[in-house]
């Protein structure tokens, strides 16, 4: 696998990493001869070349590079890595794109992008961390065994739901890897803990049960693509029941928070239970629904009653 860098991103560590530097002033002395050359191009490529050996110098590019050696599926898997500079830290990330042009082999079709800002090279413990679970999420990614999809189903109650769904995947899937770090000893010590209080937040349905489940996917392994979209679907599959809504749980339905669901959904009327569940398949009382909900398909069913009454009206058709 060949590794570049993108200039900026080089150009911007060294400035920052010399900034009181014992090696500042010789940097600087060296850095003003080169615009004693006459030739742009030759002057741009003498500055990268420069740059690039002060960034080695400096040992900027460790953590890059053995994060990298440690993920043997991305380096025998994909035929280039690119580090170049993020806009800011929410975008720091490991990316895997692949071409769609046939003539190549599946290694040549692959780069991976690692998007840094400048400052993160100057902490290489905490960004080889970050690497770390970045590059893991890529091995994922490469890995049949896993067999990833890089799109979700889309959720039953639009946008709202599939933001929902995109976050609990999200959370599965960093527990699975934070868990192999913290076995590899590459995790910090609170990291468990802040991976089970955002399984808490986005799985309220489990209650007391949540670190007993959530211990499935921190602790334990392998897991599987399908195995991770099927429990955000349907989460209370993982605990073999379908577990009754609780205050403060989302609405299967509308997807908000509520502490008001309709006290008994099986009590609905069959026909009321028909319109929900031809918006949302997968639904069933036993799921529940917010008092909100409950009263829309209520009022719904009323006005088809008071239409079929007005005169001419046809039944609805199946």
């Amino acid at each position: 696998m060949k590794l570049r860098y993108q200039p900026a991103l080089v150009e911007e560590a060294v400035f920052l990493a010399l900034m009181n530097h014992p090696d500042a002033e010789r940097f600087e002395r060296e850095r003003v001869r080169l615009y004693e050359l006459k030739d742009t191009e030759a002057r741009d490529l003498a500055f990268q070349d420069f740059h690039w050996k002060w960034f080695s110098h400096l040992g900027l590019d460790k953590p890059i590079v053995q994060a990298l050696s440690e993920q043997p599926l991305v380096e025998s898997s994909v035929q280039r890595c690119l580090a170049a500079p993020a806009p800011g830290k929410r975008e720091e990330a490991a990316e895997l794109f692949v071409s769609h042009d046939e003539r190549l082999s599946a290694e040549e079709r692959r780069t991976v992008s690692i998007f840094l800002r400048p400052e993160s090279l100057l902490d290489p413990s905490a960004l080889l961390t970050f690497l770390r679970h970045e590059l893991t999420h890529i091995t994922d990614m490469l890995d049949p065994a896993f067999g990833y999809e890089p799109a979700l189903p889309p959720a039953e109650g639009g946008p709202t739901h599939d933001r929902l769904l995109k976050e609990r995947y999200r959370c599965l899937w960093d527990a699975t890897i934070d868990g192999r770090m913290a076995r590899r000893g590459w995790g910090a010590a609170q990291l468990r803990s802040e991976r089970l209080e955002e399984f808490r937040r986005l799985f309220p349905m489990f209650g007391e049960e949540s670190e007993s489940l959530f211990s499935r996917f921190f602790d334990h392994e392998p897991h599987s693509h399908a195995e991770l979209v099927a429990l955000i679907l349907e989460p209370r599959a993982l605990t073999g029941a379908a577990a009754a809504p609780h205050p403060g749980g989302r609405c299967p339905l509308c997807g908000f928070p509520t502490y008001t669901f309709e006290p008994d959904a099986g009590c609905l009327s069959p026909e009321v239970i028909d319109q929900i569940t031809e918006d949302f398949p997968r639904w069933r009382p036993a799921h529940g629904l917010c008092r909100q909900c409950a009263d829309l398909y209520r009022a719904r069913e009323l006005s088809l009653r008071a239409a079929m009454s007005l005169p001419g009206s046809a039944p609805p058709a199946h």
